[in-house]
């Protein structure tokens, strides 16, 4: 299968269009040997929820599902693995410590980032804390989730050529660090979702990074509707799925809305990600 797909992936670069229905063509074949593993969170997720049609697509699907107060109801029918999310170490410690968490909650994830909302000795350095939040989760027998953004270059080397970024990304292998320790790891991919030949490049080779540091890891690349305010088309999503299916377990599947966790974003359009849905259950 994997010489199939490459094949498929070299036809796409010659001939366009042609080339996207191969690869389609081969996807639904990989999708039919190995089910998607997705992850939905927050608006996006609940507009999913919403949609009879695509929410039924999901049934026993056994999704990784950040629930919260924006995303409360999960329909019971998709039999989801739900998760809280935290972006530093002392909240994880917090969350898992005052015996407060929604007793449904099955995993914690750590979602570090170069923003105001993880510290900045955790930017420069996440290793060892990636390895204390995971002590600390696994300590309650829960599911331990990490998601290392591509922007963490910016603090971890400064004064290095970060240009391309995701080769910096993967010589500072932070997929590695992030996948030691954990059970599900996502690669933030989703900002290079438009240029198929770099978003498969790169998350193949931070699968690769993750799997070599823990071979039993849960590998999901990101995909989103507007990643940092870009316009993306549902083709768009579903050549970088094509291009990247035999190497993942999965995708988390974001679909933003303006908020100060996503201040480029600009519209809310679960609309291309229930496309996306729908046209890979027709495969």
């Amino acid at each position: 299968m994997l010489n199939r797909l490459a094949a498929a992936l070299s036809a796409v670069a010659a001939a366009g269009l042609l080339g996207f229905m191969a690869v389609a063509s081969e996807y639904a074949q990989a999708a039919g040997e190995k089910p998607v593993r997705w992850l939905f969170n927050g608006p996006g997720g609940a507009a999913i929820a919403a949609d009879r049609e695509t929410s039924r697509l999901l049934d026993n699907a056994r999704p990784y599902v950040m629930k919260g107060r924006l995303f409360n109801d999960v329909p019971v029918a998709w039999n989801a693995i739900t998760f809280a999310s935290f972006t530093n170490l002392q909240a994880i410690r917090n969350a898992v410590g005052t015996g407060r968490l929604d007793p449904e909650i099955k995993g914690i994830m750590y979602d570090y980032e170069r923003w105001q909302f993880t510290p900045e000795e955790e930017q420069r350095n996440p290793a060892p804390f990636v390895k204390m939040a995971a002590d600390a989760v696994h300590a309650h027998n829960l599911l331990f989730l990490t998601a290392p953004a591509v922007n963490l270059v910016r603090a971890m080397a400064p004064d290095q050529d970060q240009n391309p970024r995701y080769e910096t990304y993967l010589r500072l292998n932070i997929a590695a660090d992030a996948a030691r320790y954990a059970d599900v790891v996502d690669i933030q991919a989703q900002g290079s979702v438009r240029n198929t030949q770099l978003y498969a490049n790169f998350v193949r080779g931070a699968a690769a990074q993750a799997r070599q540091a823990n071979p039993k890891v849960v590998v999901l690349a990101g995909i989103s509707t507007q990643p940092s305010g870009q316009q993306v088309t549902a083709d768009d999503i579903l050549r970088a799925i094509a291009a990247t299916r035999d190497a993942v377990d999965g995708y988390w599947f974001n679909i933003p809305r303006p908020s100060e966790y996503a201040p480029r974003v600009t519209e809310f359009r679960p609309d291309i990600a229930i496309n996306v849905l729908r046209r890979l259950a027709e495969q």
